[in-house]
């Protein structure tokens, strides 16, 4: 019997097939785990370092006079005369004549009560001699008390009386004679001239605003939040001297910027219904720098507020919700921190970070507990 192998051709493929199959499963390579390599992120730290700290607080304000006065005339009178020194802007020295009223009324007045007073002196010479001639004829005839008019006591005091009178008026005159010359009572700069020559004044015209140029100050408002810095006490009590925190203006005028520098001499005792904020006063010595500062100027302020110690300075960015990451050998980690103050880009930090704790100063995508990196 001959067997037809053909027919059973697909039996064998299928079952060859399968051999294959399982074989290539069985013989395939195994794929060998490999660890991932983890490369520590680069970042920079700083060093924390405890130091003692001034706290530096910030303001602004426009240049003023420390003094400054309204001139009024005392006499009556025609101005005949006006200093070049006595204008608008104009600065002048202490003594200088600034202006003369027509003074010939006055010196006629003079000559008068000088008479009168010359009257009165000869007067009361007469009477006491008078007085004394009489207490010498009554112990000589008299008997008893004699009466005070037989002394002529009365007379006598109503010599003196007319004789203070004609004093005063003289004094009087003399000083409304010396009042037509107005003499700058320091050194200082006009503001505003009110009259001109051939100008008729009364007593308490108004003649001109002028202003001590020895000292001016700058009235400076502070932030709610600063005022625990500033050292100040807040009942306008001024200051003594040495007591006197400093301050640092800065302000550009004509190209050229410059600094002066002053001092804190008091607090308003009450808060600016507008601004809600309490102001200080610091008054400017003018000299060296200080005196190319002018009234009108606005400044920035930087004054210096209360001692700290123990104070270490980082970015403000490293803080995030009173945390902290620093990197202890090559690993991120996080420190609680008190934050007692922050200060334009920095924060100062009272307590959570050791001496020498290396602060993350880079920013990162994310941050977490125990990560890997490495120090620039």
């Amino acid at each position: 019997m001959k067997i037809n192998f053909r027919k059973f051709t697909p039996y064998v493929i299928v079952l060859v097939s399968i051999i294959i199959f399982v074989l290539m499963i069985k013989l395939k390579p195994e794929a060998e785990f490999q660890k991932p390599k983890i490369i520590p992120q680069v970042v920079e730290t700083m060093a924390a370092y405890p130091s003692q700290v001034t706290a530096k607080i910030s303001s602004q304000g426009t240049i003023r006079p420390e003094h400054e006065i309204l001139i009024t005339s005392e006499v009556a009178g025609k101005v005949e005369w006006i200093s070049p020194k006595f204008l608008d802007g104009a600065g002048f020295r202490s003594g200088d004549t600034l202006m003369k009223i027509e003074k010939r009324d006055y010196e006629l007045a003079l000559i008068t009560t000088e008479s009168s007073l010359f009257q009165a002196k000869l007067a009361l010479e007469r009477e006491q001699a008078e007085s004394k001639l009489a207490n010498i004829e009554w112990k000589r005839v008299g008997k008893g008390d004699a009466s005070s008019l037989t002394l002529r006591e009365p007379q006598l005091a109503q010599a003196r009386a007319v004789l203070a009178a004609a004093e005063a008026a003289y004094e009087q005159s003399k000083r409304n004679l010396k009042r037509t010359l107005i003499l700058a009572p320091f050194d200082g700069r006009v503001r505003k001239k009110m009259v001109d020559i051939g100008a008729n004044l009364v007593p308490g015209s108004r003649i001109a605003d002028i202003y001590n140029t020895l000292n001016l100050e700058v009235r400076l408002p502070i932030a709610d939040k600063d005022i625990p810095f500033l050292g100040v006490p807040l009942d306008g009590t001024t200051l003594l001297k040495g007591k006197r925190p400093s301050v640092v203006l800065t302000t550009s005028y004509g190209g050229d910027t410059f600094q002066a520098s002053g001092f804190i001499v008091r607090a308003e005792s009450q808060i600016d219904p507008k601004t809600r904020m309490i102001s200080v006063i610091a008054t400017i010595p003018m000299n060296g720098m200080n005196e190319k500062l002018k009234v009108g100027m606005f400044v920035n302020a930087e004054i210096d507020g209360l001692l700290y110690d123990g104070i270490t300075i980082v970015p403000r960015s490293a803080v995030k919700n009173d945390m902290i990451w620093v990197v202890e050998a090559n690993v991120l980690r996080k420190k609680s921190v008190e934050v007692i103050r922050y200060e334009k880009d920095f924060a100062f930090i009272a307590d959570g970070l050791e001496k020498n704790d290396r602060v993350l100063t880079t920013r990162l995508d994310s941050y977490v507990d125990g990560m890997p990196v490495r120090e620039n």
